[in-house]
């Protein structure tokens, strides 16, 4: 990373957006802490008096969906032009690449002198 840091990232990643949503989309849905989380959060929040259990469970299920994609959908708006301005700065490039190539090399020295457990 270090000795890299001089030379031109792409402009453009070769992968397609759609093709990213849609693999993010199913990592999501199959994810098992997701059902995990709903099954031990929501229903805590249903009250039986005020109607049908699976209803209350649906709403409140989707209700969270909703807000919680509304907030990864408002940062990934915000954070296009910040990519955009980033990536066109070669002095950010530079200096994040020698950060990184620094963390690795601590990293590595901190794993060969530590105590093996």
């Amino acid at each position: 990373m270090i000795r890299s840091r001089n030379t031109e990232m792409p402009a453009e990643t070769s992968a397609p957006k759609g093709n990213a949503f849609r693999q993010g989309i199913l990592t999501e849905v199959l994810n098992p802490k997701t059902a995990l989380f709903f099954l031990s959060f929501i229903p805590q929040f249903i009250v039986p008096e005020r109607g049908h259990i699976f209803f209350q469970f649906a709403t409140l299920g989707i209700l969270s969906v909703s807000l919680n994609t509304a907030a990864d959908l408002l940062v990934v708006a915000l954070a296009a032009p910040l990519e955009r301005k980033l990536k066109s700065s070669a002095v950010f490039r530079r200096r994040q690449r020698t950060a990184s190539g620094l963390g690795m090399i601590g990293l590595g020295a901190y794993l060969a002198l530590s105590d093996a457990k």
